[in-house]
C-alpha cells in the first residue's frame, strides 16, 4: 500500500532539482513519514507533490537508485531500501576502487568491526538468534559437497551473528566490507580442508557466544578472520595484489 504523507509537500525549485529532491526524501525518512521498506507514490502522483515534470522526477529516483537509496520493483512500484548495505554498497566499492584499496585493509575493516558485533552478540543473543546460528552450522554440514551453498550457510552465520547484536548500523558496515571480500572466499572455499576449518571456527564462537562468554567470542573471531586472511595470503592473493600495484604505478610514472 502506498504511503500517505501527512502534508502537502512544498514544490520544489527547478534549479538542481536532483539535489532537492534527495534533500526531501531525507526529510520525509527524519519525519517518519517514509521508513525502510516504503512504497513511493506513484509517478505522476510524487511528481504533482513535489511541483515538478516527470522527466524531472525520473532523473532524480534514478540518481536515488544509483545511490542505492531507492529500488524499483517490477509490477510493485518503487520503495525505500530496506537494509543498510543497499545503501552503502555502491558507495563503498567507488571508494574502494578510487583509493586502490588494498585487501588487507578491507580485511581489518571487517575484523575491527565483526569482533565489534561478537562481543555484543555474546551479550545480547535471545534463544532465536542462537537457533538461527547454529541452523547455518548445520547448513554447512550437510552442504560440504557443495561449496556454493556452503558459502551461503557460512555468509548466513556471520550475519545472524551479526543480527544478534541488534546493532543494524554495524551490522550493515559489516554486511557490505563483507560483500568486497566475497570473491576471495569464494575462491578458497572449495578445498574440503578449508571448510572443515570453517565449521570448526563457527562452532567454537558459537559455543562462546552461547555461554556469554564475551571476551572468547572475541578471540575466537578474530582468530578466524587472521586465519581467512592468512590463507588469501598463502594462494597467493597478496603476491598478485602487489604485482598488480607495481605494473600501476609503473604505467603512472612519467616517462623520461
Amino acid at each position: 500500500m502506498t504511503i500517505q504523507f501527512s502534508r502537502s509537500l512544498t514544490p520544489i525549485d527547478r534549479s538542481g532539482i536532483t539535489e532537492l529532491v534527495v534533500q526531501r526524501i531525507k526529510e520525509l525518512l527524519q519525519q517518519g513519514e517514509l521508513k525502510a521498506g516504503s512504497r513511493l507514490p506513484p509517478e505522476r502522483e510524487l511528481a504533482d507533490m513535489l511541483g515538478i515534470s516527470r522527466p524531472s522526477l525520473r532523473t532524480a529516483l534514478k540518481a536515488l537508485s544509483v545511490m542505492g537509496i531507492i529500488r524499483a520493483k517490477p509490477g510493485a512500484g518503487t520503495f525505500i531500501a530496506e537494509s543498510l548495505p543497499e545503501i552503502f554498497a555502491e558507495p563503498m566499492e567507488f571508494m574502494t576502487l578510487i583509493n586502490n584499496t588494498k585487501m588487507g585493509e578491507l580485511f581489518e575493516a571487517r575484523r575491527i568491526i565483526e569482533t565489534g558485533l561478537v562481543e555484543l552478540a555474546a551479550e545480547r543473543a535471545t534463544s532465536e538468534h542462537l537457533k538461527a546460528l547454529a541452523g547455518e552450522i548445520e547448513g554447512m554440514k550437510k552442504t560440504l559437497h557443495d561449496p556454493e551453498k556452503f558459502l551461503q550457510y557460512d555468509i548466513g552465520f556471520h550475519q545472524a551473528l551479526a543480527a544478534a547484536s541488534g546493532n543494524r548500523l554495524l551490522t550493515g558496515m559489516m554486511d557490505t566490507v563483507a560483500a568486497l571480500l566475497i570473491q576471495t572466499r569464494r575462491e578458497s572455499i572449495a578445498r574440503a580442508s578449508d571448510k572443515d576449518d570453517a565449521i570448526e571456527w563457527h562452532e567454537r564462537i558459537y559455543e562462546a557466544v552461547r555461554q556469554g562468554e564475551v571476551r572468547r567470542a572475541k578471540e575466537l573471531l578474530t582468530a578466524h578472520l587472521v586465519s581467512a586472511e592468512k590463507m588469501w595470503e598463502k594462494d597467493g592473493g597478496k603476491a598478485a595484489e602487489d604485482a598488480a600495484a607495481k605494473k600501476r604505478a609503473l604505467k603512472s610514472k612519467p616517462k623520461s
